[in-house]
């Protein structure tokens, strides 16, 4: 090969590499690689999980707790959200999740979240039934008496009727899930020493829970959605101690 050949030679090696380098800096423009989604939790040994008996000595403890039996100590934010984690973990259909919770931290907060049922139902009372004015008005004050300053945080309840945008669950559905869900809270909440709660159907501020400016405080934009009243938790006042009782389980199944 003459010295011209092997110059001729080099330059085209050149040129193919930096075209093939242009090349593979265009495709990484065009398609940037996308972000996947975290993997899921692996599963757990059985050497880490709790026994049999553990489990149903904690689920036969779990107990529905009024405010009036609550102290007023808060729940550190860690605990808060340990109950949320478990929460989240709930059974779900296609993986739509659509459990959605709005926290209400601290007395000055809990307060905020009453007045506004209150200045709702004030706005509207042409709209409302004399009775139901009156027994919200008697609901409120005793959640007035106690809220404050016995819970430690109102965890609101709400659904989210389309979770994901390409799936549409009967609505029964998505309530079992954030049922589930619920009592996945609630159980962990019973694990917390000292700590319990109940959940409030929000039966007594019913008008205001199903109302678009109930579900425009929470986030939920869809007049689909739905508030499914509150979790209201807290510590439990020292030396309190709770009955629980069931009929027999085998009064209430059937074998086939």
């Amino acid at each position: 090969m003459t010295d011209g050949e092997g110059e001729l030679a080099y330059n085209l090696t050149v040129i193919y590499g930096m075209s093939v380098l242009s090349m593979v800096v265009l495709y990484k423009v065009l398609y940037p690689p996308q972000h996947s989604s975290p993997p899921p939790s692996p599963m757990v040994s059985s050497e880490s999980l709790p026994s049999p008996q553990s489990t149903l000595a904690l689920i036969k403890s779990r107990r529905s707790i009024m405010p009036k039996d609550l102290s007023g100590e808060s729940l550190t934010r860690e605990e808060v959200e340990l109950v949320l984690e478990a929460a989240n973990w709930a059974p779900t259909h296609h993986k739509t999740e659509p459990w959605r919770y709005t926290v209400v931290e601290g007395s000055d907060a809990i307060n905020d979240y009453l007045d506004m049922m209150e200045t709702w139902y004030s706005d509207n009372k042409e709209d409302i039934s004399e009775a139901d004015y009156d027994k919200f008005l008697m609901k409120l004050s005793g959640a007035r008496s106690t809220w404050p300053q016995n819970v430690s945080h109102v965890v609101v309840i709400g659904m989210a009727r389309q979770a994901l945008p390409d799936k549409k669950l009967p609505e029964w559905e998505e309530i079992c899930a954030v049922a589930s869900s619920v009592q996945n809270l609630h159980l962990a909440l019973t694990s917390i020493e000292g700590a319990g709660g109940f959940w409030s159907s929000h039966t007594w501020c019913r008008m205001f829970r199903d109302s678009q400016d109930m579900r425009d405080y929470l986030g939920l934009k869809d007049a689909e959605d739905r508030v499914l009243g509150a979790f209201v938790i807290g510590k439990v006042q020292e030396g309190k101690t709770f009955k629980g009782k069931r009929r027999d389980w085998m009064e209430k199944v059937t074998w086939k």
